[in-house]
């Protein structure tokens, strides 16, 4: 992962590659993303049987309301 001022400046990266441009993501959504509620209880002692099942559908709801939608972001195959 790399940081960038904006997004601009990460396009102007000479090694940027035009295919990971849906990779972007403002920071005040990714704070929200590794802020969601299933991972306030990673140290807990029941959170493999409380709180991973419902990781999934938490983080694509996020996704989804932040219009993150498409394969790279789900985790879903690509079709050519």
């Amino acid at each position: 992962m790399n940081l960038f001022r904006s997004e601009e400046h990460a396009r102007r990266w000479p090694q940027f590659n035009p295919a990971s441009g849906e990779g972007f993501i403002a920071l005040p959504d990714l704070a929200d993303f590794f802020g969601m509620e299933t991972r306030h209880h990673l140290l807990d002692a029941d959170y493999l049987s409380a709180w991973f099942p419902k990781r999934a559908a938490e983080r694509r709801a996020f996704l989804e309301r932040v219009g993150k939608t498409t394969p790279f972001w789900l985790g879903t195959p690509s079709l050519p």
